[in-house]
């Protein structure tokens, strides 16, 4: 047959080698399909971190046992320490309550040990203390803790003791570090490192200053009230702080324990690097040559000394009796006081051996030595400091006003809320002075003498007038309303005068005297008391009186109505008084 244009004469030859690659390929597959399988898997666990942690998590705490095993505890240690550390800190960050529940099953036990020896350590010393206390021993060792400033107990202890050993020190030979160290209860230890290395340099110096032979050692030092003790070994050295006298006994102790030390310990203080935990385990045999061992019980005293403390104690006793009780008295004296008018108690106690009193004191009050003397109380045993002051109690207030008008024994004088009442008879010019005086006395708001008979009625119209004041506010002229009732009596009382010099022939002139305060100057002062004056003026005449029986003048501050030593002196110089002049009978 002629050849197709459209064939390819290599087709069949082309065939054959996709045949070969398929039989190929599945021989492949035949052979190594297992262990495509397993590099597959092994690609999975290599790219998958979740995995791969949890294969590790299953052999880790197995390679960290291995290699503790197998002598790398100081690289393990190394590498697991900043890790630990930074989780423990973080873990206290967050949440402290963690710690303290792990560290609770031992913390309570510590500390019950740690408080039960600081207690018994001094119910010891407090047992020494009191068995000397009650003593002429105890006096002087007293006497000798005033003298060197030490305390008590420090001076019984050291004069009780026959040798005590304080403190007790393992250093090693080699390194000079300190290994163990152990302290009695009521030692103030120092840093036990640097006693450590002084205490090996103190050895070096000395051996080689003296060029000790082989083997040698200083074995005792001598500081003050202290001795060391020092007991040299092929590797590590003990040394003892003991106060007072020690016996060659204790000696021969250290030298067991520093044998001991080295049995127990001897591949450990060879390969000494600077871990001192390992030795840990040998502080119980540490702590038993912290010995000490005091005197007798002193003897008893003798039988007057404790009789004498029962009698000193007893008057003690008393004298604490005595003084509650006059404390007492003396508090119920200063109620009495608090009761008495012109008499204001502001503090009172026990000050230096007396009892103060401070307070305020009007000058016509009682005399307080006299009340304390009533009261049965010694007044020089008292200190009394009084300020005085005007009481404004209506007993005071008659009281002054007494010392004040001198009032005859026909006339009764009586203070009610600020008014001075009188009844009875009186003489004219006792009754000028009363109208005159009476406003002025500290505490006496009006003066009532309507129940008083006076025989001269002009000379008491006229004290009725004199004794009128009417009052301004500062820098004003102008009448305030609390004034208006005194301007309305004042209005009476110069009618009434008007009237009784009228019913005998007598000419009557009234001067309206205009007064200002201190403050201010005297150029605006005079114009202002002037027109003050004036001012009252007016209401008399708008009162009815005639104009022919007043005159107004202003005088400024030339005739003050009182020395200005407090606001109410103030008040009463910003006023308006009057002056009342008779002249010839008329006909």
């Amino acid at each position: 047959m002629p050849d197709r244009p459209d064939q390819n004469p290599n087709s069949s030859v082309e065939a054959e080698p996709r045949n070969d690659d398929k039989a190929l390929q599945e021989l492949r597959s035949l052979l190594l399909s297992e262990e495509q399988k397993q590099i597959l898997a092994l690609k999975e666990r290599l790219d998958n971190p979740e995995r791969r942690s949890e294969e590790t998590s299953a052999v880790i705490a197995e390679a960290i046992r291995l290699r503790h095993e197998q002598g790398g505890k100081r690289s393990l240690r190394e590498a697991l320490a900043p890790s630990i550390e930074d989780t423990l800190r973080d873990s206290v960050r967050k949440d402290s309550s963690i710690l303290a529940e792990v560290l609770f099953p031992v913390m309570g036990p510590a500390i019950r040990k740690a408080v039960a020896e600081s207690i018994r350590s001094l119910i010891e010393s407090f047992n020494k203390a009191l068995e000397s206390s009650l003593s002429i021993q105890g006096l002087k060792w007293r006497f000798e803790a005033m003298r060197t400033g030490r305390s008590y107990a420090e001076v019984a202890l050291l004069r009780s003791v026959i040798y005590r050993v304080e403190q007790v020190f393992v250093v090693h030979q080699k390194t000079s570090l300190l290994l163990l160290h152990e302290a009695g209860p009521d030692v103030a230890a120092k840093d036990a490192d640097m006693v450590s290395s002084m205490l090996s340099a103190i050895q070096d110096f000395v051996r080689d200053s003296f060029q000790a032979e082989q083997g040698e050692a200083l074995d005792r030092l001598q500081i003050g009230d202290l001795q060391v003790w020092v007991e040299q070994g092929p590797h590590a050295t003990i040394a003892a702080v003991i106060r007072g006298e020690a016996p060659q006994s204790y000696r021969l102790l250290l030298r067991e324990k520093l044998e001991k030390f080295h049995q127990q310990f001897d591949a450990a203080l060879r390969e000494y690097e600077g871990d001192a935990a390992v030795f840990a385990p040998f502080r119980p045999d540490l702590d038993e040559c912290l010995v000490a061992h005091y005197k007798d019980k002193q003897k008893k005293s003798r039988p007057y000394f404790p009789a004498l403390m029962l009698v000193l104690i007893g008057l003690l006793a008393a004298w604490q009796i005595w003084s509650f009780l006059q404390v007492r008295r003396w508090r119920a004296f200063v109620d009495i006081l608090r009761e008495e008018p012109g008499i204001v108690v502001t503090a009172s106690g026990k000050h230096r051996g007396s009892y103060r009193i401070q307070g305020l004191r009007d000058p016509l009050a009682i005399n307080p030595n006299m009340l304390a003397k009533a009261a049965g109380l010694d007044a020089e045993q008292a200190e009394f400091e009084w300020q005085a002051y005007y009481s404004l109690d209506d007993a005071m207030v008659l009281r002054r006003a007494r010392h004040i008008l001198q009032p005859p024994k026909t006339a009764i004088l009586a203070v009610e809320h600020g008014t001075l009442h009188v009844a009875g008879e009186a003489p004219a010019d006792w009754v000028g002075q009363l109208h005159l005086k009476g406003p002025m006395i500290p505490g006496v708001l009006a003066v009532d003498d309507h129940n008083l008979n006076n025989p001269d009625v002009l000379l008491r119209s006229k004290a009725a007038v004199e004794s009128a004041i009417i009052l301004f506010d500062g820098g004003s002229y102008e009448l305030s309303p609390s004034q208006q009732p005194r301007v309305a009596q004042l209005v009476e009382a110069v009618r009434r005068l008007i009237q009784n010099a009228n019913a005998v022939h007598s000419k009557v002139k009234i001067e309206l005297v205009g007064h200002s305060d201190s403050t201010g100057t005297e150029k605006t002062n005079a114009p202002l008391s002037e027109a003050r004056a004036r001012r009252v003026m007016q209401e008399l005449l708008e009162g009815g009186i005639d104009v022919s029986y007043l005159e107004a003048r202003g005088v400024g501050t030339a005739e003050p109505v009182r020395q200005e030593e407090t606001l109410s002196d103030l008040q009463y110089n910003r006023s308006v008084t009057f002056q009342v002049e008779f002249g010839p009978t008329q006909k």
